[in-house]
């Protein structure tokens, strides 16, 4: 049995790695020293971690300018490496434990991998010493207080499955090419202690569609194969959200992953996992999910920007460079499977000798789990243990130009100008899903080094910034009725390119009845930017640009409404001042790159159109604010014509009916028109005409398909109301669990009491026989992340819908009295009062909802929060509509309004 090569492999690779590949060989070697030797004198040295890893705040992150600590295994000082700031404390010494493993474990491989193939004993010998700690420890630690499934060592599930998977290659490389009498005893212990109870943990939390879920089934591919365990393997292969299904439905037909390039190369190099394992185990891929597994090494480098960055869309982090070793040794993976001239050309430019070389991190990566470091020249000798086993022995590297490129599944039109220096980009198509951005129609315009129109990507998922980074608002992207974008995938209508000028055109539905298109039209020194909306009611449609300050006079300072939620994102706003247009005014705007060029802009907007200027959170890492400028109109069809330069090409803009004419300053003059074949461009300069026609291509066999995904609120799933009075009693089916099942946890209950003692009136009881009582005061600050810190102690969730009227409120006793806390995204203009009083083992909570009478129905959930001592997050939720199956993680005070369950009130 063999998880990724095979004996006759490793000895064949053996002359590789002392060959072609001997400066990554001396390299790996020459960093796993230190390691070697501490190992070697035994278990009295703390090499393996007595302390399970915690997430705060906190922990790990510099608290002037938000930079993950500098990580160092041999130092465990907390060091900022932008501002040299040193921290001390648990949670940093907690969080620490985190990139710790997972480099220990990345360590074991390494000794596995050279001792084997340089017939390094000591290498061996290391391996199996480390081995035997790790599983030695591993059910010391607590599966507790994690933060996105189960895990001991680590707070989610599915760092333990990158770290278990490290571990296990590690045993697999020493069984297959090292095999003896010890080794055979020492792989008995490590499946028994560590292999078989992790794999178990892993396989109770399936994670469907998610990157994270790639890992957790390339951890139970290697796993099962290691304990024999067909069952297992079939599942994580064939199941429902088994490799298969991720290969053939999150990764795109494109080669795209769903939830964007930061995700795609985190999930893509799951899959290469996956793939190497089962066909290692005799289960090849289709061809077809190998053409799309393919496709995918070079799908993320199609998107670039001039400075070869990844465009920060989605959760990704902003301005991540590509000039790191990871994504080198993807290119080099992709070609270890079949040829790419794609491939060849990011590889060319990536081992470029003329690019500077800085710390490349790999003395300290942390397996699979990046950070992001500065761009830095690289060579084949700084790729990792994945390199050295699968890499080619020589390439041959040419560097072909960017050019212009759609990715249809993805839902991205780019359009390069100047050699690839000038990059314009519609986002329109696939929402991403959790990681996605309510961003669809979402325009990015960079030139070189100068970010004019820029998404910002995400800050830490811990902080309460990370609200403003997931709004439309956030974006150059339009939104409706001053609220964020509903989840929609958007559809593409036009594509083309042609030297002299190329289109993009695109439609979302960002309500039931609005349906919005954006044109965004290419010259070589100039852009037009147009967004039209139609419906069958008036909507108000606002167009934010980020970056640039409002040039038009007359703007005053005003408050500038919009919707309450966090991920609305006008809270953020700053330095608001309003403009009122007249008919057929224009307005202009500047933004400055920080080369000091230009960008300048001039819109024409419906009559009675409000401009506005504010100031808004900068990209994550980035000092101060930013300015913008927000349009606004109310109206059932409108549209926003907008000219961009970032050369000051354009002297002036006019709309003339459905046309727009632009005349530059070197005196040519251009009308475009939209025609029923595309879009075309008349130009006369100097008295010359030339007319460029850019036609609408459709690519057939995309995966997007326009479709609005239910906007939250707008129904209710359970089909007939209920009648009052009606009691509930709380228990197995109602339980959404964390680390324990609801038999594990004790089989908490809950009774919940609905009545109507006056026709104004509904009183809603809650009575929890069995609880420690603790709970965390409103004005508690949580150290763990961004929720309310109430919600991980004992307490309510109340969510009830009357008509127009809403209330999401959080019940927590204080002392003699009741707290009630607004939860966010709800309107809470349906009164509630309530009040608790202490029961002999537990507590009990009365609330009233004072519900117009005339009202024929109205709609509830209670969830009942529970914890016990020692515990840092709740351990489960009661959830009165029903939590089977489910899991609390990551869910804070957030419900679904779709989810309550109807009541109806007779005898109105």
């Amino acid at each position: 049995m063999s998880l990724l090569v095979t004996a006759e492999y490793l000895q064949t690779r053996s002359a590789v790695a002392l060959d072609s590949l001997s400066a990554l060989t001396a390299g790996l070697r020459s960093e796993l020293t230190p390691l070697l030797e501490l190992a070697a004198l035994g278990a009295e040295l703390p090499v393996v971690p007595r302390e399970k890893a915690l997430l705060s705040r906190s922990g790990g992150r510099c608290t002037i300018d938000g930079a993950l600590l500098r990580f160092d295994p041999f130092d465990p000082r907390h060091v900022c490496p932008v501002c040299n700031r040193e921290y001390a404390g648990g949670l940093h010494d907690r969080f620490r434990l985190y990139w710790y493993q997972l480099w220990l474990a990345e360590r074991v491989v390494h000794a596995a991998l050279l001792g084997v193939l340089t017939n390094d004993e000591s290498c061996r010998d290391g391996a199996a010493a480390l081995l035997n700690q790790i599983s030695e420890q591993y059910l010391r630690y607590p599966n507790a207080d994690n933060v996105l499934g189960p895990s001991r060592p680590f707070f989610s599930t599915y760092l333990e499955s990158i770290w278990l998977l490290q571990l296990m290659i590690a045993l697999d490389l020493l069984e297959t090419g090292a095999p003896s009498a010890e080794l055979a005893s020492l792989g008995a212990r490590v499946r028994d202690r560590l292999i078989a109870p992790s794999a178990a943990l892993i396989g109770s939390f399936d994670e469907g569609k998610s990157n994270r879920q790639v890992w957790n089934n390339a951890a139970l591919l290697a796993a099962a194969r290691m304990l024999d365990d067909r069952v297992c393997f079939d599942k994580a292969l064939h199941g429902k959200s088994g490799l298969h299904s991720h290969l053939g439905n999150a990764l795109l037909a494109d080669g795209s992953w769903f939830e964007g390039e930061n995700y795609h190369l985190f999930a893509h190099r799951g899959l290469w996992y996956g793939a190497m394992l089962a066909s290692a185990a005799g289960h090849p891929l289709p061809t077809l999910l190998e053409d799309r597994f393919c496709e995918g090494f070079a799908a993320p480098f199609r998107t670039l920007l001039p400075d070869l960055t990844h465009p920060s869309r989605r959760d990704s982090q902003h301005c991540v460079s590509v000039r790191q070793p990871r994504f080198a040794e993807s290119c080099e993976l992709g070609l270890a499977r079949r040829d790419d001239v794609r491939l060849v050309s990011m590889l060319a430019r990536l081992y470029d000798p003329s690019i500077p070389r800085r710390d490349t991190g790999r003395p300290s990566s942390s397996a699979d789990v990046e950070r992001n470091l500065p761009p830095t020249g690289l060579a084949r000798s700084d790729l990792s243990w994945r390199a050295l086993l699968c890499a080619r022995e020589a390439l041959s590297l040419v560097a072909q130009p960017f050019v212009s490129d759609l990715l249809p599944a993805q839902g991205l039109g780019i359009l390069r100008r100047d050699g690839g220096r000038v990059y314009v980009s519609l986002d329109y198509g696939h929402s991403g899903g959790g990681h996605g951005h309510p961003d669809r129609l979402n325009l990015t315009l960079i030139d070189g080094e100068h970010r004019f129109f820029d998404d910002p990507g995400t800050g830490s998922y811990v902080d309460p910034i990370l609200h403003w980074y997931r709004s439309t608002l956030a974006h150059n992207a339009p939104l409706v009725d001053g609220h964020s974008q509903p989840r929609v995938h958007g559809a593409l209508q036009a594509y083309d390119d042609e030297k002299r000028a190329g289109w993009v055109s695109a439609h979302a539905q960002l309500a039931p009845d609005l349906d919005v298109r954006r044109t965004i039209v290419v010259l070589d020194h100039y852009i037009v930017d147009e967004l039209r909306w139609h419906g069958s009611d008036s909507h108000e449609v606002a167009l934010p640009f980020h970056g640039v300050h409002l040039v038009t006079e007359g703007a005053v300072p005003a408050p500038m409404d919009g919707g309450g939620g966090h991920e609305d994102g006008f809270e953020f706003l700053a330095d608001t001042a309003r403009l009122t247009l007249a008919k057929g005014e224009q307005f202009e705007m500047i933004g400055q790159g920080r080369g000091g060029e230009r960008l300048r802009g001039r819109t024409v907007a419906p009559a009675g159109a409000t401009v506005w200027s504010a100031t808004a959170p900068a990209p994550p890492g980035s000092p101060g604010r930013d300015p913008l400028v927000l349009v606004r109109k109310s109206s059932r069809n409108g549209t926003y014509i907008t000219v961009w330069s970032w050369t000051d090409a354009v002297a002036s803009i006019e709309r003339d009916g459905d046309e727009i004419l632009v005349e530059l300053r070197d005196g040519a003059r251009h009308r475009h028109s939209r025609r029923t074949h595309g879009w075309c461009i008349e130009a006369i300069h100097a008295g010359v005409r030339d007319v460029i026609d850019l036609r609408g291509t459709v690519p057939r066999g995309s995966d997007i398909a326009p479709r609005l995904t239910p906007v939250s609120g707008t129904h209710w799933v359970v089909p007939a109301a209920s009648t009052l009075p009606a009691t509930f009693e709380l228990g197995e089916h109602h339980y959404r669990r964390s680390e324990f099942t609801w038999q594990g946890a004790g089989a908490p209950r809950a009774t919940v009491t609905v009545s109507r003692p006056t026709p104004g009136k509904v009183f809603v009881e809650i009575d929890v026989p069995a609880s420690h009582r603790l709970f965390v005061p409103l004005t508690t600050e949580n150290q763990l992340d961004n929720e309310p810190a109430s919600i991980n102690g004992d307490s309510v969730q109340l969510y009830a819908m009357a008509g127009a009227r809403t209330a999401g409120v959080l019940l927590v006793p204080d002392g003699a009295h009741l707290s009630m806390r607004p939860i966010a995204g709800w309107t809470n203009d349906l009164a509630v009062d309530a009040r608790w009083r202490m029961t002999s083992e537990g507590y009990h909570v009365e609330a009233t909802l004072h519900i117009d009478g005339r009202t024929p129905e109205f709609a509830l959930d209670v969830l009942v929060n529970e914890v016990v001592p020692g515990r840092a997050r709740r351990r489960g939720q009661l959830v009165l509509s029903g939590g089977e199956g489910e899991f609390v993680y990551l869910r804070g005070d957030r419900h679904d309004p779709a989810r309550l369950i109807r009541f109806a009130l007779v005898n109105v």
